[in-house]
This record gives C-alpha cells, structure tokens and sequence, in this order.
C-alpha cells in the first residue's frame, strides 16, 4: 500500500496541488499531513487535487490556530483530524502521527514499541531513519519556505521503504 506524506504546506496551494497530483498518479491509497496547513482552506485543496475517495489523515500543528474552522473545513473536505496526536492503521501498519513540536515526544514515540512507523513534521526538514524498530519519517517542508527545497514522500508500507518527492 502507497501512503502520500506531506507537512508543513503552510498554504503553498502550487505545492498542495502538486502533491495531490503526484500522489494521484502513484496510486496513493491513503495520504497523512503532518500538520501546519495554516489556512484551514488548504485541506479542500488538497481535496480537490486528489479528488473523492482517497482518505486524508491530519494532526493540528503549531500553525494551525483557528481549530473550529479548521475541524468545520476538515470535514467539507472528509479529512479526519486526528487531535495533537494520533494513530492510524494503513495495509497492516501502525502509524503514529504527530506535528514533533517537541522532539522528546517525537523520540518517546519511536522507542515505545507502539508504532511500526512514527511521522512527524514541524522541523522543515526531513528525518528518515530507524529507532527501536520504528521508521521515522519528517517529509521535509512541502512550502519550501525555510529550505527552498519543497518535499513530501510515499510510504510504501509493503517493507517500509520511503520515496523522497522534490515538489
């Protein structure tokens, strides 16, 4: 199963749009964001690149302040929030999703054995490696706005391995 991970898009729509393309064309089943669309306005683009049918997974990040809207937006665009933090089960993989605004959290849930994969965002930068058994996945920044290198990445879950995708 291909997974689109994607954070950090900070209302970058060209980015946003982009993605949902590329994710589209992979055959993504399923797509997480990490958190920090900023306008909650984002999620229906999202929606609309990767059209009906593809469930979206989100957690709120520092950025995402208005949470009423954003829960109300969410739910125009059938994304499912799934708070500060939280897990999702996709092609037999338990997925722990959090924005990382606290890297000691980000390290306690890769060495608690609860997760086969951990992925966060918040750093704009990416992080693939391996702790405790666990996969950890930081996608990088979509916006590109503090690296200039906007990325996202596919999570094929049939032996854990990630595609790095340069927006």
């Amino acid at each position: 199963m291909l997974i689109g991970v994607i954070a950090d898009t900070h209302d970058d729509y060209k980015a946003i749009y982009k993605f949902g393309e590329v994710a589209k064309r992979m055959g993504a089943s399923a797509v997480i964001h990490a958190g920090d669309w900023t306008s909650p306005f984002s999620m229906l683009k999202l929606r609309r690149a990767l059209g009906p049918g593809v469930p979206v997974y989100t957690v709120f990040g520092n950025n995402d302040g208005d949470r009423f809207n954003f829960a109300k937006r969410a739910a125009e665009a059938q994304i499912e929030v799934l708070g500060e933090a939280g897990v999702v089960n996709l092609g037999g993989v338990r997925i722990g999703v959090y924005h990382g605004t606290s890297e000691l959290l980000v390290e306690a849930m890769a060495r608690s054995g609860l997760f086969d994969v951990v992925i966060y965002g918040h750093t704009h930068r990416v992080d693939i490696r391996r702790v405790n058994g666990a996969l950890v996945l930081n996608p990088g920044e979509a916006c590109g706005c503090a690296s200039e290198r906007p990325t996202a990445a596919v999570l094929d879950t049939d032996g854990l391995k990630i595609d790095l995708i340069d927006l």
